[in-house]
């Protein structure tokens, strides 16, 4: 059985490496992409809420909540997530799958410790504009591919009772290619500026989660996180080149970028803070809370429309077992999942901010005793249509396995 587990394991981490496209919004133009979410199934179901641990649960978020976990699990998730574009004069419709996380998480006598892959953000858009200046129509074509993902190596320990303490190291690599093609009337050659950066870096986290028995029957839970500064470097290069009408290029030239041939971007530090009163195996109810102060220095794009600003998040959701020993009903068992999230995303357009806002829904299917699938769902809007921007209202289905096993242990039998 653990042999298949680690099949799986790695065939799915080279495909999870691969799957960078996880959007098509044209807010993905900015930065290095746009966020991707990589809080599991069952976190998202919530509304986002990372706070709540237990023996085969934790948040891939906040790397002390492993402490918690006495089991060897096996995390998988995936994401499916369809969206309507509106602006002022037209709508669209777009929809995206990808691999969201992939985990091996293994408690110790000692030590807990969990490594992976998940995305960090994505870069996906295709966008067309039609500008008149004088006399002359203006065709301007802009797509983009690509993204960030992260490899990532978890440590918790368990210093005093209710407490763990824990520390993330995260490698990032990736890429975007981002395409510019300007026609205009009367002129037989279109231009097309193609701007490519390797990107690559390294951040982490550190995280405490607390949690003890009050009143007999109930617990409660404290969660935070701390990222410090991190920055991500980039190798650019940049060509143009003519195209004709039939799509050939006719010349093509690589602009000397100089100073800006390597760039640092630069992340703000996030702090993350959580909260949340329950009775084990039974219900839950929490908040979560993030916050970074500034936004992302890019030194290759500035735009005089676009700036980032202060992000923050706001979750509120929680759980419901009815009887997590039925044996007469599946369905007692079955994890019941119901949550909240506000997010100021931190990007600024025409001097609007951008804000994300979902509701979400979901379950948890016993497989047995110990592992589950989890099915969310969260239907939400990015965005507005106000100064001309674009509101995404979005669906986004998500699929996750929590696959626990049982290593370490001396059998008493054989």
């Amino acid at each position: 059985m653990k042999s298949n587990f680690l099949s799986l394991t790695l065939t799915l981490f080279g495909l999870c490496a691969l799957a960078q496209n996880a959007t098509l919004s044209p807010y993905s133009y900015y930065g290095t992409g746009q966020p991707v979410s990589t809080r599991t199934a069952e976190n998202n179901s919530m509304g986002g809420v990372i706070t709540y641990a237990d023996s085969t649960q934790f948040s891939l978020d906040n790397p002390a909540t492993l402490g918690k976990l006495k089991y060897v699990q096996y995390r998988i998730g995936a994401n499916y997530k369809s969206t309507i574009q509106q602006s002022p004069l037209t709508s669209a419709s777009a929809a995206t799958s990808s691999l969201n996380y992939l985990a091996l998480s293994v408690p110790t006598k000692h030590v807990a410790f969990s490594f992976g892959l998940k995305p960090k953000s994505a870069v996906g858009y295709r966008v067309s504009t039609t500008t008149q200046n004088n006399d002359t129509e203006y065709r301007n074509s802009f797509d983009g591919t690509g993204g960030v993902n992260s490899t990532f190596l978890s440590f918790a320990i368990n210093p005093l009772e209710g407490l763990s303490l824990g520390a993330s190291v995260y490698y990032n690599f990736g890429y975007t290619e981002k395409n510019y093609i300007q026609s205009a009337t009367g002129v037989q050659k279109s231009t097309q500026v193609y701007t490519r950066s390797e990107l690559s870096g390294i951040h982490y986290t550190f995280g405490a989660h607390y949690n003890r028995n009050i009143f007999s029957d109930y617990i409660f839970q404290v969660s935070a996180t701390y990222t410090p500064n991190a920055s991500l470097e980039s190798i650019n290069t940049r060509i143009i080149s003519s195209i004709s009408s039939s799509g050939t290029v006719d010349a093509q030239t690589e602009t000397n970028l100089e100073n800006l041939a390597t760039t640092t971007n630069k992340f703000a530090a996030q702090t993350t803070i959580g909260l949340g009163f329950g009775k084990p195996q039974h219900w839950f109810a929490g908040l979560t809370y993030a916050t970074s102060a500034k936004g992302i220095t890019n030194p290759l794009e500035t735009s005089t429309d676009a700036s980032f600003v202060a992000a923050s998040r706001f979750s509120a959701g929680g759980f419901y077992i009815p009887k997590y020993d039925s044996f007469s009903s599946y369905f007692s068992r079955v994890v019941y999942r119901v949550g909240a999230r506000w997010e100021h995303t931190g990007l600024k357009l025409k001097n609007q901010a951008v804000e994300d806002f979902g509701i979400n829904f979901g379950i948890g299917l016993p497989m047995n005793v110990l592992s589950k699938v989890n099915i969310g769902v969260e239907i939400g809007q990015l965005g507005t249509t106000e100064t001309g921007l674009i509101k995404e209202n979005y669906t986004n289905i998500m699929l996750g396995f929590s696959l626990s096993d049982v290593w370490f242990i001396k059998r008493q039998y054989d």
